[in-house]
Parts: C-alpha cells; structure tokens; sequence
C-alpha cells in the first residue's frame, strides 16, 4: 500500500491542489460562482464571506501545489484539508435536506475522494514509520 501511494503523491497532490484551488473563483467572481457552480442567488451583504471562503480554499489548493515541491510539507497539510474537507462534507450531508445544497454536492464528492486518498495515504505513512522503528 505504501508504494502505491509514492507513486501516486504527486499526481493527487497536483490534482487535489488544481481542483481545490478552484475556489478561488468565489474570490474573484462571487457572484458568476455562486450563480453558475452553485445555483445560487448573489446576495450582496454576503460578498466579504464569500470571498474570504474562497480565498482560504484557494490558500489550501496552493498548499496541495506547494507540498509537490516540499515533501516536508505532505502530512501536515493533508492533515489540514483532512480535517477541513471533512467538515465542508459534514455540511453537505447534514443539509442535504435544504435545497442550497443542491450545487455543492460535485465539490462534496471531489472533497470525499480527496479525504479517502488522504486518509489511506495518512495510515500508510504510519504504518511505514512503525514499520521503521521496530
């Protein structure tokens, strides 16, 4: 399992990092993103919180990008977005109910693909470490 998950690294870093970084979007474009990737209404009181969601995951995707090049940097920015990718899908799922949530469900499946890989990537690195020290 450890040997799938170097080779894989870089490539779901990439692919995490471009499809996090996505969000971005809602930074520069509050309100083309919340109409055409979530079929939402602007509503302008809200703009500063849109952005700054944005700007974090934005900030997250750039990490993802950043750790290919700093593999000091892998585990504790998958732990980051473990924790931050599971509670955006927490959200999702416990409104599901609510019609809002109608345009989140792609990024809640795109986020809980990301927290598998990170999760299997996350036990193997453990696995490996306990492996070394015996």
């Amino acid at each position: 399992m450890t040997e799938f998950f170097k080779r894989t690294q870089t490539l779901a870093l990439f692919i995490a990092g471009l499809g996090t970084s996505l969000g971005g979007l809602y930074t520069i474009a509050p309100q083309w993103a919340l109409g055409q990737l979530n079929q939402l209404p602007y509503i302008v009181s809200d703009t500063i919180f849109i952005q700054h969601w944005g700007f974090l995951v934005l900030m997250m995707g750039c990490s993802f990008l950043i750790a290919i090049l700093r593999n000091d940097w892998i585990i504790p920015v998958f732990w980051v977005a473990l924790i931050e990718k599971l509670f955006f899908v927490s959200l999702v799922i416990g409104y599901s109910s609510q019609p809002f949530t109608n345009g989140f469900w792609l990024s809640m499946v795109m986020d809980s693909v990301i927290c598998l890989y990170i999760a299997g990537y996350l036990l193997s690195a453990r696995q490996s470490k306990t492996n070394t020290l015996k």
